[in-house]
């Protein structure tokens, strides 16, 4: 079975797969500047910005703040820590990194002072000797400002499936669910009926699937959809309702279906992409990263023909 950034630098996959083979650096990189969202009283999220545009959510509690994810720089991650400061001087308690991917840990070191920096056990893996060196030596070719800047800082709390956060008046329930990467989490705040989904769910963007698990991914959006959650918060776009986590799964769905009808077929793989391609670009066609899908077919293909 395929095993993260292990699996995927072995292949020689890492590069061309995130990259989506022919992404130009403004591509990856946000091109909006960045903003924050009111998610719900005390819960906000910031959007967009320099750099990969994954969002950073923090909730305000009254003992403190919890903060998910922390951006792709330590100059991202101080433009997060003045959102805070602009509507608390609490203290950050905890962070929490929902994966392992830099566009949501290289930040740490800016909450290193915060009580722990929480992830699933295979995000601290990931992040640890020569594969984090390997990932954070890939995002320095990307041109970021501040990258340079960044020195890895490692989660100092890891759990397997499950823990309870029991934080100023909420409860957050983290869950790992193998999908995106093989050390995803998402937080379920029952109390404000909302779901910090990390990456296994993109807004209107084609994901990054370099190293995914397709089927369990899919599997995961069904646990998440089965929670009592109205608002949905992704790792790349807007804050939404259920038919944010409606669009991701079926587009899982629809990847997962049209590539196995070509295996079942013989076909190859670039004869796949072809067939494929297109009929995800015409449904798609409002997405960003269309040039990413190339990639996710191939990452597909490679796990339905092992079946």
């Amino acid at each position: 079975m395929f095993t993260g950034l292990g699996w995927l630098v072995g292949a020689g996959l890492f590069v061309a797969v995130l990259a989506g083979g022919e992404v130009r650096g403004d591509e990856i990189r946000g091109a909006e500047n960045s903003k924050t969202v009111e998610v719900w009283k005390n819960l906000f999220t910031v959007v967009h910005g320099d750099g990969v545009d994954s969002n950073t959510t923090f909730l305000i509690t009254r003992d403190g703040v919890v903060v998910v994810d922390t951006r792709v720089t330590p100059m991202e991650a101080g433009k997060v820590l003045r959102e805070i400061r602009k509507r608390t001087d609490l203290p950050i308690l905890y962070t929490i990194n929902t994966h392992y991917h830099g566009d949501h840990t290289f930040g740490n070191q800016v909450f290193k002072n915060s009580r722990a920096i929480i992830a699933h056990e295979n995000v601290r893996r990931n992040l640890t000797g020569s594969s984090g060196a390997a990932h954070l030596d890939f995002f320095k070719t990307m041109n970021i400002p501040g990258m340079n800047e960044t020195v890895i800082t490692l989660p100092n709390i890891i759990f397997k499936e499950r823990m309870e956060i029991f934080v100023g008046g909420y409860h957050l329930k983290l869950m790992h669910a193998r999908g995106h990467t093989d050390g995803d989490l998402f937080i379920y705040i029952e109390e404000l009926k909302t779901i910090i989904t990390g990456d296994l769910v993109f807004n209107r963007k084609v994901p990054y699937m370099g190293d995914a698990y397709v089927e369990e991914w899919i599997s995961a959006l069904h646990e998440l959809s089965n929670l009592d959650a109205e608002i949905y918060i992704p790792g790349h776009g807007e804050p939404g309702g259920k038919p944010v986590l409606i669009a991701m799964r079926h587009y899982l769905f629809n990847l997962k279906e049209m590539v196995r009808d070509q295996l079942e077929n013989g076909k190859s793989l670039e004869a796949t992409q072809d067939a494929v391609r297109p009929a995800l670009q015409k449904k798609y066609k409002t997405w960003k990263n269309l040039n990413w899908l190339d990639a996710n077919i191939q990452r597909a293909y490679l796990e339905y023909s092992l079946r």
